[in-house]
């Protein structure tokens, strides 16, 4: 099964092909005599109907105290109204290998699901189509860019100021233990995850391990299998540090020994680097556009989640961060090039 978080972009395009192709019939009916009706979905229909079969329910539980984009929200939002999966499973238990239906047998089930579609369908393009709706797509709109925006000036920012970085790529989470059983749940190991994260940073500020640290961007998530962790993306000299992979290691190891104790986990993703088609990790120099770029598309991924699925916090707390753009170097000192 693909990465659950992948397929969110998918089912926004779906909606998306939902709302263009007004005219798309869904199934195309022919009576083929003897009682006997030939039922062809189109390619449309397919898709739809494997997407709700295949990961409706995956989704709902892999982001439990979640708001969803826009357009997925409008998905899932018909899709349950009109109990289209109800339909699918029942027309599944038919075992039909071909699309052929007998009047006085099983095609009133295929009538159920195709009139269950219908519904779906209808109600996407409907709520899509309100004033509402553009109003709340244009606000989530203009806030995914201006997040995007400030990261990537941000990050240009530090390039500005040192000839070198090293950027460390770390989750920071948690053992078993850290998930969500009851509603009572929420609040408590929100604020705890919370609690660990801002004792985390707090410290980079005078533990020597964080000396030469210059910068990070973070997003705050929650997953049935990590629970609540962070996405953390640090920011060293590079003119003062190097062996990255060592690094992260230290870095992991503070939050798990110095901050959360034995319940703590962290995934080292400099020690796997090796493996990235696009590394934007390690150690970049300013004028290596193409490893900045790929930076800034594993940089844009923190975003990008974000876009699609925004953590519900309790007092609508961050779920994303950075630090603070550096302002620009004044006089007729350049940045050290260095290599």
């Amino acid at each position: 099964m693909k990465k659950l978080s992948e397929k969110l972009f998918e089912i926004e395009q779906l909606v998306h092909a939902i709302i263009e192709q007004g005219n798309d019939p869904l199934y195309t009916v022919i009576d083929q005599g003897k009682g006997v009706v030939r039922v062809t979905p189109t390619p449309l229909t397919k898709r739809l109907s494997s997407t709700v079969k295949n990961y409706l329910y995956p989704l709902l539980n892999q982001f439990p105290i979640h708001e969803f984009n826009p357009y997925i929200n409008a998905f899932f939002r018909s899709v349950i109204n009109t109990n289209v999966m109800e339909s699918i499973e029942q027309q599944a238990s038919l075992n039909k290998r071909h699309n052929r239906y007998q009047t006085d047998g099983d095609y009133p089930v295929m009538q159920e699901l195709m009139t269950r579609m219908h519904a779906c369908v209808d109600q996407i393009r409907a709520e899509t189509k309100s004033a509402a709706f553009r109003t709340i797509i244009y606000n989530a709109n203009r806030l995914s860019k201006k997040n995007q925006d400030g990261m990537m000036h941000y990050i240009d920012s530090l390039f500005d100021h040192y000839s070198k970085l090293i950027v460390v790529r770390i989750d920071l989470g948690y053992q078993k233990g850290n998930h969500i059983i009851n509603q009572a749940d929420i609040p408590k190991k929100y604020w705890q995850a919370r609690s660990h994260f801002k004792h985390f940073l707090n410290n980079t500020r005078r533990n020597s391990l964080f000396e030469h640290l210059v910068g990070n961007i973070w997003s705050f998530e929650y997953g049935p299998e990590k629970g609540f962790h962070y996405h953390l993306i640090l920011f060293f000299d590079g003119s003062k540090v190097r062996q990255d992979v060592i690094l992260a290691r230290m870095v992991g190891d503070y939050w798990v020994k110095c901050i959360v104790g034995s319940q703590g986990r962290i995934w080292n993703c400099n020690a796997n680097k090796d493996t990235y088609p696009d590394c934007g990790i390690g150690l970049i120099h300013f004028s290596d556009t193409e490893k900045r770029e790929h930076l800034n598309q594993a940089a844009a991924y923190l975003i990008k989640i974000d876009h699609y699925v925004r953590m519900l916090t309790p007092g609508d707390g961050r779920t994303f961060g950075r630090g603070e753009i550096l302002p620009p170097k004044t006089g007729n000192i350049g940045r050290p090039r260095s290599k």
